[in-house]
């Protein structure tokens, strides 16, 4: 790998190149792109033994990904989606049926090396830079002509005393801030000291620092002994002491399957062209574990913190670089400030010898596709989002020159399959009706949808492509609520009319759920896949479109941070244009190796330019399904039906069940969300009474229709 130096005057040069190029191209018209089904690969569990109650399906996983690859496939081309099921190679073991995939070896979470004489580092112990030995010390009653510190070589035994006046000794004031920038202020009587002390210029390999100090009533306040390391007796390690890879299960279980897949002969095209360069997107479903360690299972996170760092990733990150050129980087060997860490309650501060690999890889010096405005608005001062015209992926992947070829990768999960496949619905319908129409206090009446303004007309008009996140949406007629920094989420959640018989504009997700095409997510430490009430589970129940999650919150993987989730500013401007969600996906996000997962079907795709207004009732394929089940004296009926989903006409409603019997008031049931698979149970029923049922279904837009009635007796107590 280059230098530090060298990385961040590449970094700078991509920045200018980009510009130049990027100011060439603003204000040009974008050039849709809309990938084919078969550019799809998806990757499900084949050992998933999950098969959940009344599905025709052998296990779970497979079941979303067949699910997947039939709504996409194409009638008239006959391309579709390309599916891979995923098996544990290790006899005995169950690597791919944990949420995380866990390795043997984990001796490699600092990705350094020992090549010096002397001890070798413990494993866990912090390796202390012999350069930056540094002591705060903030008892204003220390007499600090009792001051002294010396130094002994771990190599040779010799010991040398520090003179105060040594020019590898600097004391100083206390900086407000500690860490690779503090800034010391001068000495100042009656305040604390601070002690930095270059011990490499007595010793060169590993010393032990000695330091005693008294306070005026002449008792001992300080008396260390503390461990440093000579940076030059480091390299860089891929496998730690061991000689095992710490991310080896991964890639014998997911990484190399899917290279192997991708690259066979047999799977190529009739040009024979490889599915390696041929696929844009991948897809991770149900029952994939949502982790696995990063490159080398080093550590590495955001914060000085590292209690905030962890070797985990998702795998959708992992697979997003599968074709990264990581064997032949070789990061510097790095010290770095830590804030947290042995000794630091008697003032010791921490800088810590590692691999640059800890610091995110974060940019267009990593992810090459992105957008060079993403997540600009954390800079001060930043200028508004431009609108770029962005090559579509396909191309830009195929001719830009380099070493990073990335997919996109996102995943489709639920806490069931079913609501993993209302992802994918959503998204089929959305892509072709997503509209301000579509939601309730916009529909006001019939001729209103067809009055409002063409959307393309709007998109290209100077106050839409100047204005960005929730301010774009405004003016494009969606309606929004107050958002996250005006990015536009949350973005289509359902107003409280829409959801009952409430004449509300109020918009609570947690109540009322999102339309299809609806998107948003939580920046939070508790929002991780691993944690069952997450609020990623949360807006999948609710009917979210697009949302994401750290694969790990804690429990292995880094602290998260807003800059590792997309940006929607970027995602909103190039998806209402013609571009797929996953290419959008990987234009706006800036983190690679990283914790998160993004969710959501890649091939979303609801071009403004060309949604329409859905104007057909929906239509069942079948009529109304009863299922009873008695216990305790009671009877209960799920009353749920199918709507005729084509993918060029495709269909989700509301369901309102009306349930009568002789000599009793009919009651109504409506479902919370809409659904492909509209399904109700009515409970307080009694057994072996006859009932009538009647139901009406309601699109996003408001068209109803109305199913045949169903007469249907609960059985009998004793059935």
């Amino acid at each position: 790998m280059l230098g530090t130096y060298a990385v961040r005057i590449l970094l700078a040069a991509t920045i200018f190149v980009f510009s130049i190029t990027a100011e060439t191209l603003a204000g040009e018209k974008l050039e849709p792109y809309a990938a084919t089904p078969d550019r799809v690969l998806v990757i499900y569990n084949a050992d998933w033994k999950n098969r959940s109650e009344g599905s025709g399906a052998e296990q779970d996983s497979r079941e979303v990904a067949e699910y997947y690859a039939a709504m996409h496939a194409d009638p008239k081309s006959g391309k579709k989606p390309y599916l891979l099921g995923l098996s544990c190679r290790h006899p005995g073991k169950k690597h791919l049926n944990d949420w995380a995939i866990r390795e043997e070896s984990t001796d490699n979470r600092n990705g350094i090396a020992f090549r010096g004489k002397g001890p070798v580092p413990g494993r866990g112990e912090l390796v202390r830079d012999s350069r930056k030995v540094e002591l705060h010390i903030s008892e204003p009653d220390a007499d600090w002509k009792s001051l002294r510190i010396s130094c002994r070589s771990e190599v040779t035994g010799e010991e040398k005393v520090v003179p105060p006046i040594s020019t590898a000794l600097q004391i100083r004031g206390i900086p407000a801030k500690p860490g690779d920038d503090a800034v010391y202020p001068p000495l100042a009587e009656g305040k604390g000291r601070s002690i930095r002390l270059d011990a490499s210029r007595f010793f060169p390999g590993t010393i032990t620092m000695m330091l005693t100090l008294k306070n005026r009533a002449g008792t001992v306040i300080r008396d260390l002994k503390l461990r440093y390391w000579d940076i030059r007796d480091f390299v860089f390690s891929a496998t730690g002491p061991d000689g095992i890879p710490d991310d080896k299960i991964l890639e014998e279980d997911v990484l190399t399957p899917v290279r192997k897949f991708l690259e066979a002969p047999r799977n190529a095209l009739p040009d024979g062209t490889r599915l390696k360069d041929h696929i844009l997107y991948i897809v991770v479903v149900h029952g994939v574990p949502y982790a696995g360690n990063g490159v080398s299972g080093i550590d590495h996170g955001v914060t000085t913190s590292w209690g905030e760092h962890g070797s985990l990733a998702s795998v959708e990150q992992r697979l997003q670089t599968i074709y990264y050129p990581w064997p032949k980087l070789h990061p510097p060997v790095i010290s770095i400030y830590s804030s947290r860490g042995k000794d630091s309650d008697k003032g010791v501060i921490n800088h810590l010898i590692t691999t640059a690999m800890r610091h995110p890889l974060f940019g267009i010096r990593w992810n090459p596709y992105m957008h060079p405005d993403t997540y600009s608005f954390i800079r001060t001062g930043a200028p508004p989002a431009t609108f770029i015209n962005l090559p579509p992926f396909e191309r830009e992947r195929r001719e830009k020159k380099g070493a990073f070829f990335a997919y996109a990768v996102s995943r489709l999960d639920g806490k069931t399959p079913e609501e993993a496949k209302r992802l994918v619905d959503y998204a089929i319908y959305a892509s072709k009706y997503l509209r301000p129409e579509m939601d309730a206090e916009e529909r006001g009446d019939t001729l209103k949808r067809f009055l409002t303004p063409k959307l393309s007309s709007l998109l290209e008009s100077v106050v839409v492509e100047k204005s960005s996140g929730g301010k774009e949406l405004a003016a494009l007629g969606f309606p929004i609520r107050e958002s996250e920094r005006g990015q536009g989420v949350p973005f289509m959640v359902r107003p409280a009319s829409d959801a009952s018989s409430e004449k509300s504009d109020t918009r609570d997700w947690r109540r009322s759920g999102f339309y299809p095409g609806g998107i948003e997510r939580f920046v939070k430490s508790s929002n991780g896949l691993n944690h069952k009430n997450a609020e990623a589970w949360q807006l999948i129940s609710q009917g979210v479109t697009v949302t994401a999650a750290g694969a790990p919150a804690g429990s292995g993987g880094p602290h998260i941070t807003n800059t590792t989730f997309w940006d929607n500013r970027i995602l909103l401007k190039y998806l209402l244009r013609g571009r797929d969600l996953g290419e959008c996906f990987l234009r706006s996000t800036c983190h690679v190796n990283w914790s998160t997962s993004l969710i959501g079907d890649p091939l979303f795709h609801p071009d403004l330019n060309h949604t329409i207004v859905d104007d057909t009732p929906p239509r069942a394929y079948k009529g109304l399904a009863i299922q009873w089940a008695v216990r305790d004296g009671k009877a209960t009926a799920m009353v749920g039906t199918e709507l005729d989903f084509d993918p060029s006409a495709p269909e989700v409603a509301l369901m309102n069940v009306t349930v009568t019997a002789a000599d009793t008031q009919p009651s109504t049931t409506r479902t919370a969300l809409y659904s492909r698979r509209p399904t109700i149970v009515v409970t307080g029923l009694k057994p072996g009474r006859s009932y009538h049922f009647t139901a009406e279904l309601t699109d996003p837009y408001g068209n109803g229709s109305v199913l045949r009635e169903v007469v249907s007796a609960a059985p009998g107590s004793g059935q």
